[in-house]
């Protein structure tokens, strides 16, 4: 193969590797739904926040619970905004 050939070729290579995006998750959001329902602070052992991205469209909160027990929250739900709010006023 002769070397304009081999250019071409990584060339082409590259700009379709380009298109594909970078999985984590394996390509899938973490939650399949998300619940509202008020979760008590006490019971809260973890918050994690995962952004939207190329894995997923959607913003995901997953609170671990004390039992290990973790649930997919709803990112607008009120309970949660006043939560996060309560929080970062204890941290200042």
């Amino acid at each position: 193969m002769d070397r304009a050939a081999s250019v071409t070729i990584l060339i082409l290579c590259a700009v379709t590797a380009q298109g594909i995006p970078i999985l984590r998750a394996n390509g899938r959001c973490h939650c399949t739904g998300t619940s509202a329902k008020v979760i008590h602070p006490k019971s809260i052992r973890s918050l994690k926040f995962i952004p939207s991205g190329s894995h997923c469209d959607n913003a995901e909160i997953i609170v671990t619970l004390i039992n290990a027990k973790k649930v997919c929250v709803d990112p607008e739900a009120k309970w949660l905004e006043t939560l996060i709010k309560k929080g970062n006023k204890q941290h200042k």
